[in-house]
């Protein structure tokens, strides 16, 4: 696997303020109407999706640091916010270990906290072996979960003659070949207009949902 290297990492780290500070309130009225509101790390190049077989590195040092921080930030104002609003909400943190870009904050009304609740996959990982929780502040309570990665097998079988090089095409089928044997969880779905379709969940690392 190739990494693109990041350049002007002061310059990302001056991002992730404006990041924070971007998503510090918290739009009560737009909650209140869609019934969730989720802060992603939204922090130039982690963001980006690249379009080349390079893959963008995780954040480390300093930019790990700050985007802890600032998770931590935007969890503690809204729930100021939601405290004010007199009815069962769902407010936490989903931080992703070793993919710490794919990390949120995330919360809910209604119907949707019940969602949210049943997400995830249960896992058993050992909080004592995580550097990421380790810089949030101690009043979080920590459930682990795993982290990760869906296809979609329709997606991997999309017609040859639609595929911009046939390359990708093969490389999608032997992929798919790969999925179908592998001890993972699959699930078969029905979608509204009658089509199946079967979901590959693989394993990528950890997610903490945390709250205070």
């Amino acid at each position: 696997m190739k990494y693109k290297k990041i350049r002007g990492l002061k310059r990302k780290v001056a991002k992730i303020q404006n990041w924070i500070e971007e998503y510090l309130e918290l739009d009560i009225e737009q909650l209140s109407k869609h019934k969730y509101r989720y802060s992603k790390v939204y922090v130039q190049p982690w963001d980006n999706l690249t379009l080349t077989k390079s893959e963008i590195p995780e954040p480390k040092g300093k930019a790990k640091k700050e985007i802890i921080n600032g998770l931590e930030k935007i969890y503690d104002s809204w729930k100021k916010e939601l405290d004010k609003i007199n009815q069962p909400y769902y407010l936490k943190i989903w931080l992703n270990e070793p993919r710490l870009s794919k990390s949120q904050v995330v919360c809910a009304l209604g119907e949707r906290i019940e969602h949210y609740e049943n997400l995830f996959t249960e896992a058993d990982f050992k909080q004592n072996d995580s550097s990421f929780t380790k810089q949030m502040s101690s009043d979080f309570k920590w459930e682990p979960k795993l982290d990760e990665c869906h296809y979609w097998k329709n997606d991997l079988l999309w017609p040859i003659d639609q595929y911009d090089k046939i390359e990708n095409a093969y490389s999608d089928r032997r992929l798919l070949k790969k999925l179908e044997n592998a001890d993972i969880k699959k699930e078969k779905t029905t979608y509204s207009d009658g089509t199946e379709d079967t979901i590959f969940f693989v394993p990528v690392g950890k997610i903490w949902i945390g709250e205070k």
